[in-house]
């Protein structure tokens, strides 16, 4: 494999991880916290290389040197000194020597350790000569980029940079300062004005690193954005470490980790990567996110390729796929699909699959809802992350048993993409027909944090995969046979913070092969009158049915507007709820207010989807006065 020089990656936009922490890893496989862990590249190049190879294999694009801390001035610490080049050179080497081609090598540079001019002893000329001394073995070991780290004094960052530009002119360099929580380098530097001095000497990138965890970081683009338009890069921590039994142990888990490594994406930032705490799970698990958002954003940069609407796969041997088989009519999959095609209002009552192995509450409020005229039961697919009873098996009974259809969610959290078309195929054989394709809630959200999520593509590379099986094609591009008959609904929510990264996700769900869609639980009706807009915009023609959800106290508002991801609740809608101190009469006025909006929608959506908060049926057929 050869890569393109990093220059050209840099000038190219490419979207690069890089890896994670080096020092906290070393110390976990043995080496103590009184050694130098830069002497490792001498005395233990096996235990370096291994950790290189765990980063390499979880999908980091550029391997971060162990030099940090490898500067003549900390090195003495250790009666080192004499070793500086040597030590760096072999930093080098190690990282080369895994990378192998498949991978950029940044050498990394720390701070020194010592008080500079005015503040302390060390002249600026004495500082630039140890970093000198210290990239030049880096470079001389075959570094593609340097990488200056964690500095919080501007002026020696200056000191390293110009170092850099005297031993290799044309390396690129990016420049990472430190940011306390509150938004200024631990001296007290706003990050505007360090970001513009950065700026000005020329760095080729410019970013945060270590210190703090991944949100303080996104929240702080828009002040650095004010102050250069270079390339970005964010490598935060895993958090704040805690104390835990006399040990600083970081507490972000690899899925929070990769939630923000789509954030800082989707906000402009070139390059990213972790810090202390950080490891081979947590750039895994970064890996996979950015592979969904360059899937979605129509793009494959680099080594991110994932299955989406934009990429075809293809047999392993290399052969094309099959023919599409002819596609079941829509209007024959089922009663739900051909309301939705004739136009026909429908209505579906969400219901949670029980959380023990006793069925018969469930079926009972199927029942009823059949009855009262309801179209579908929606059943959630492990919602806010819990485990519940089988989603699919829960949506068989209900469908055999109650005698009313289904909406089954699906989500991407839990199954890998063998996993998922299996259950397509056994869906569609025990005669479910309606499904909502979602990502799903990371498991840090739920009951059981420490569940590995899987999220081997998301909601649109899902719908992608089931609209190929609806062609009986399936992942390997093979024919299937008779091809499935399944109703493709998908989640939009009209409320997401960036309406225009939402619109783009959706935009690709309906290439992708959507049929219909469901909203988020929406308390702003303008918010569905503004996707609509869109929709009739950009000429997308698909049913939407509007999520709704009837407030049940004051304190359920203020728990949805803050805890459910998703769901904004407008300052009216609060106050209305503020002022209702008896318990039933605030069901009563969540029920107006519900009620009002699927009035005020009227016939510009195709149906309704109703919640039953905490499994209150009256609640939710009494919006619709049934």
């Amino acid at each position: 494999m050869t890569l393109k020089p990093f220059k050209t990656a840099l000038a190219d936009g490419d979207n690069l991880l890089f890896d994670g922490a080096m020092g906290t890893v070393l110390y976990t496989k043995g080496i103590f916290i009184n050694r130098c862990f830069e002497d490792a590249n001498l005395s233990a190049p096996g235990l370096v290389k291994e950790v290189h190879q765990e980063y390499l294999s979880a999908g980091a694009q550029v391997l971060t040197t162990n030099s940090f801390g490898a500067s003549n001035y900390k090195l003495s610490g250790h009666n080192l000194q004499e070793k500086t080049f040597a030590i760096n050179k072999a930093a080098a080497e190690l990282a080369r020597g895994v990378a192998a081609g498949q991978a950029y090598v940044a050498g990394s540079v720390g701070p020194l350790g010592v008080r500079m001019e005015p503040w302390g002893p060390t002249s600026f000329a004495e500082a630039r000569a140890a970093f000198a001394e210290q990239i030049l073995g880096l470079v001389a070991g075959g570094i593609d980029v340097l990488c200056l780290e964690t500095f919080s004094d501007i002026s020696e960052i200056q000191q390293a940079i110009l170092a850099a530009r005297e031993v290799a002119p044309t390396l690129p360099i990016i420049a990472h300062i430190v940011m306390n929580p509150d938004g200024n380098t631990p001296i007290g530097t706003p990050i505007e004005w360090a970001m513009k001095k950065l700026d000005e000497w020329q760095v080729d990138v410019v970013g945060l690193n270590c210190s703090v965890g991944p949100a303080p970081m996104m929240a702080a683009i828009s002040r650095i954005r004010a102050a250069t338009q270079r390339p970005i890069s964010f490598q935060p921590n895993a958090g704040l470490p805690k104390e835990v039994d006399g040990r600083q142990i970081y507490m972000s888990t690899p899925e929070y980790m990769a939630e923000f490594a789509k954030d800082f994406l989707q906000a402009g930032v070139q390059f990213v990567g972790g810090c202390c705490g950080t490891s081979a799970e947590h750039v895994r698990a970064m890996a996979n996110a950015i592979r969904h958002y360059k899937a979605l954003s129509g793009g494959t940069t680099g080594r991110f390729v994932a299955f989406s609407a934009s990429v075809t796969p293809r047999d392993p041997s290399g052969a094309p796929q099959a023919e599409e088989a002819p596609r079941a009519d829509a209007r024959g999959k089922s009663s739900w699909a051909r309301k939705l095609v004739d136009g026909e209002r429908v209505y579906s009552v969400e219901l949670l699959p029980p959380p023990g192995v006793s069925p018969e509450k469930i079926l009972a409020n199927s029942s009823r809802l059949r009855t009262a005229g309801i179209d579908a039961v929606n059943i959630p697919d492990g919602p806010r992350a819990s485990a519940r009873m089988s989603a699919i098996l829960t949506a068989v009974m209900i469908e055999q048993r109650a005698g009313i259809e289904t909406v089954l969610h699906y989500t991407c959290r839990d199954r890998n993409l063998l996993g998922m078309q299996s259950d397509m195929l056994g869906a569609h054989a025990i005669g479910l027909r309606n499904l909502l394709l979602v990502t799903g809630d990371p498991p840090k959200m739920g009951s059981y944090p420490n569940a590995t999520g899987v999220f081997d593509v998301d909601a649109i590379g899902l719908t992608n995969m089931v609209h190929r099986l609806n062609g009986g094609i399936d992942l390997g591009g093979r024919s299937i046979g008779e091809p499935t008959a399944l109703s493709i609904g998908v989640g939009v929510n009209p409320v997401h913070r960036d309406f225009d990264y939402e619109m783009k996700r959706f935009k690709y769900k309906v290439e992708a092969g959507a049929e219909w869609a469901i909203t988020q639980p929406v308390f702003d009706t303008e918010a569905i009158f503004r996707l609509l807009d869109f929709m009739d915009k950009n000429k997308i023609k698909i049913p939407i049915i509007a999520g709704v959800w009837p407030l049940v106290s004051y304190r359920n508002a203020v728990f949805m507007n803050n805890e459910v991801p998703g769901v904004v609740i407008p300052p009216d809608i609060m106050e209305r709820m503020s002022k209702v101190a008896e318990s039933e009469d605030a069901k009563k006025v969540g029920v107006e207010i519900a009620s009002e909006m699927v009035e005020h929608l009227g016939l510009n959506v195709q149906g309704v989807q109703l919640s039953a908060p905490f499994g209150r049926l009256d609640l939710a057929l009494a919006i619709i006065g049934k």
